[in-house]
């Protein structure tokens, strides 16, 4: 059963580092993700907000990183356009490998750039980091507004090409305006539950609800300040987020979203850890069947509604 991880920040930390996504001292490589079972990670394009132009600059140069250890180790790992890439990856034992923009300060109020991105391999976009830029409020705004006219056209580009939405990092207003906007199912790419641990990135029961509603899934996050509010959670903790979340929706909308290299330390140690989960799942009462959904199932779900097929 391999697995489908919705969020690392892996290549923007190698793009500073300059290590190799083989073997790293990093969160994620390529070396420990096949033995852990990987089949499939999005790998986040991220630089805090500093300026439209010097943000484009920042991401393209991630890019040029992906695309270059991609050059290196395409014995590995397999890009992914459509979802036949996903397949030719699972059929020749590499790792699908979907690239995804956080934060899209980069764009400015230009749909161009977007249009270009998509032509660089982008598959995935989060409208906001914790800030409010051009296109929506983030988190971390006071009041929280919503998604601006310019905002709604990138929406409508994204679904009309072909590029998942993913909601994680945007105020609460702007997350129910999405909803409203994009008519595929979307992702949350890395969260948790705010029922459980009350920390502004996390959804509440309703946008839990609503998420359910659009067919979309939540990725569980890794990060200790999400998972418990002391910042010092156990395993259990996380899967009591597990646990509510497909109680409250249903399992079917639960995926791992693991944050890998977007925080010092996380409850996982690294991406090796993953070859306990189908263990750690069944541990707690999860089903076979309920597992793979965990593990893969939901979020390819989503993906193949999103990106679909070749032409």
């Amino acid at each position: 059963m391999k697995i489908v991880d919705l969020h690392c920040d892996t290549i923007s930390s190698l793009q500073k580092n300059g290590q190799s996504l083989y073997d790293n001292s990093c969160h994620c490589d390529i070396k420990r993700a096949r033995k852990a079972g990987v089949g499939l990670q999005i790998f986040a394009l991220f630089t805090m907000p500093q300026g439209m132009n010097e943000s484009l600059r920042q991401i393209l140069k991630q890019i040029e990183k992906f695309y270059s250890e991609l050059d290196k180790y395409q014995d590995y790992l397999q890009p992914v356009f459509t979802y036949e890439d996903i397949i030719a990856a699972a059929n020749t034992d590499k790792i699908a490998c979907i690239l995804h923009l956080e934060g899209a300060d980069a764009l400015g109020s230009d749909s161009e750039i977007l249009s270009l991105l998509y032509r660089m391999g982008l598959r995935s976009l989060g409208l906001t980091w914790n800030n409010r830029n051009l296109l929506a409020d983030g988190v971390g705004e006071e009041g929280g507004g919503g998604i601006s006219n310019k905002g709604k056209e990138i929406i409508y580009l994204m679904e009309n090409l072909g590029i998942m939405l993913d909601l994680s990092h945007v105020a609460i207003r702007s997350y129910y305006d999405a909803l409203n906007l994009y008519n595929k199912p979307v992702l949350v790419s890395h969260a948790n539950a705010r029922a459980l641990c009350n920390h502004r990135r996390n959804l509440d029961d309703a946008q839990l609800k609503a998420l359910a509603e659009n067919g979309g899934v939540i990725g569980i996050n890794q990060v200790p300040e999400f998972i418990k509010e002391d910042g010092k959670p156990e395993l259990n903790d996380l899967l009591d987020h597990l646990a509510y979340i497909s109680d409250l929706i249903g399992v079917e909308h639960v995926a791992l979203g693991s944050d890998f290299d977007g925080a010092d330390v996380l409850l996982m140690q690294g991406v090796e850890e993953y070859s306990r989960w189908p263990q750690i799942l069944a541990g707690r009462g999860f089903t076979p069947a309920e597992t793979a959904m965990i593990l893969s199932e939901n979020a390819l779900r989503v993906i193949k509604a999103v990106l679909g097929s070749e032409e």
